[in-house]
C-alpha cells in the first residue's frame, strides 16, 4: 500500500475512534475507553493564552480508575506510561506542553464513598504557578465585564453580566453527567420543550475571559446542535472542542442550537 495512503487511513481510523470515544461511558467501559476518556478529559483543560499560543497549566495529574479483580490487570496496562499518551494528545492539538508532568494512576477495586454509582474515573490537577494565566492583568488592570441577553430562548435569567475566568452556557442550572459530575451553568436554559430551549445542550459552550489578553472567547463543548457568532451579517463558526475557541467582539450574538444570545463587552 502506498504510504501517504496508509497516513491517510491512519489519520481517518484515529478521528472514527475519536468520534466513537466521545459517546459517555456506562458500567461496561473498557480500559481502552477508559483511557480514551481520560485524555479527552485533560484536552478540555488546554487554555489559549496571548498571541495564538495554548498551553496546559498543569504540572501533574493524579488519576483515580474504578475497576475490578478481573479487570485490574488490563487496566493497568491500559494507562502503562500515561504521561507520554498525554503529552501526545496534547501535541496533536497544537499545545504546549509543561516540561516537567507528573502522571500518577491509582486503580481502585473499591471506589470513594463520595463517588456517585455511575462515575468511573476522576482526575485532579497539580497548577503550574508559572504560566501567564495564572498572573495578574497586565498593568494591574481588570478583565472585560461581559454582558449577556437572551434574544432567543428562555433562560433562568433574561440577563447577566460578569467578570469572573469561566462561565457555563447549556440547558438546566446543575446537569450531571453519566459519571455523576455536576456542571453549573451560569446562563442556564431551561428545559423545557418550545423549539429552541432543547435545542440546547446541558453542556453546551463556555466563555472565558482572560485578564491577561484582555479578551474573551467563546468554546464549543462538544454540542450536538452546533455553536456559531454571528456578526456584521457573518456567520463564524465554532468549531467542538477546538481548544483555541473564537475571540468575541463588543456586539456579537452567540448562536446555540436555535437560541440566541447578545453579547456586549466593556473595558
Amino acid at each position: 500500500m502506498d504510504v501517504n495512503r496508509l497516513a491517510g487511513f491512519g489519520k481517518d481510523l484515529h478521528s472514527r475512534i475519536r468520534t466513537f470515544f466521545n459517546t459517555p461511558l456506562d458500567a461496561n467501559a473498557t480500559p481502552l475507553e477508559i483511557g480514551q476518556a481520560v485524555l479527552d478529559q485533560v484536552e478540555r483543560q488546554v487554555q489559549p493564552v496571548a498571541r495564538g499560543r495554548r498551553v496546559f497549566p498543569f504540572v501533574g495529574l493524579a488519576i483515580r480508575v474504578r475497576t475490578n479483580p478481573a479487570s485490574s490487570a488490563a487496566m493497568i496496562a491500559a494507562f502503562e506510561d500515561f504521561a507520554t499518551r498525554v503529552r501526545e494528545r496534547l501535541a496533536e492539538v497544537r499545545c504546549e506542553a509543561p516540561r516537567r508532568l507528573d502522571v500518577d494512576v491509582e486503580c481502585l477495586e473499591v471506589a470513594p464513598a463520595s463517588w456517585p454509582e455511575a462515575r468511573v474515573f476522576d482526575v485532579s490537577y497539580i497548577a503550574d504557578e508559572a504560566l501567564p494565566v495564572k498572573s495578574p492583568a497586565r498593568g494591574g488592570g481588570t478583565a472585560p465585564v461581559v454582558h449577556i441577553t437572551v434574544v432567543a430562548g428562555t433562560a433562568v435569567e433574561s440577563s447577566c453580566r460578569f467578570a469572573e475566568g469561566t462561565v457555563s452556557i447549556g440547558r438546566c442550572a446543575d446537569p450531571a453527567d453519566d459519571m455523576g459530575y455536576v456542571r453549573r451553568n451560569r446562563i442556564a436554559f431551561l428545559d423545557v420543550v418550545d423549539g429552541i430551549n432543547e435545542t440546547v445542550g446541558r453542556a453546551h459552550a463556555r466563555l472565558r475571559c482572560d485578564a491577561v489578553a484582555g479578551e474573551v472567547r467563546l468554546f464549543d463543548e462538544g454540542s450536538r446542535n452546533g455553536t456559531s457568532i454571528l456578526r456584521d451579517g457573518d456567520v463564524i463558526a465554532v468549531h467542538r472542542r477546538d481548544p483555541r475557541g473564537v475571540r468575541l467582539r463588543s456586539g456579537d450574538e452567540i448562536r446555540l442550537g436555535r437560541a440566541l444570545l447578545r453579547v456586549e463587552i466593556d473595558g
